[in-house]
């Protein structure tokens, strides 16, 4: 979930979508965010982003709640109840 926040990112040589996402997030797969919030950079149409970014193209990058961590991935010490 967004916070309504977000930071701007100038796009590099070669940068992708999974790049930034585990960059800011830690997450390669956490990509959906950032292009939400950038769909509007390649016009109206619904059709393919390009996977690689425009270099020097200024993104945003929403500030997002982390992700819960199911109790069964932590160590028995930090669970929730325990």
């Amino acid at each position: 979930m967004t916070t309504g926040a977000w930071l701007e990112h100038v796009a590099g040589l070669n940068e992708r979508w999974d790049h930034l996402a585990y960059r800011y997030y830690g997450d390669a797969n956490r990509t959906s965010p950032i292009i939400k919030a950038n769909r509007d950079l390649f016009g109206e149409r619904l059709g393919p982003i390009p996977c690689i970014l425009p270099v020097g193209a200024t993104l945003k990058i929403p500030v997002v709640d982390p992700e819960p961590i199911a109790d069964a991935l932590l160590p028995p010490w930090k669970r929730v109840g325990t």
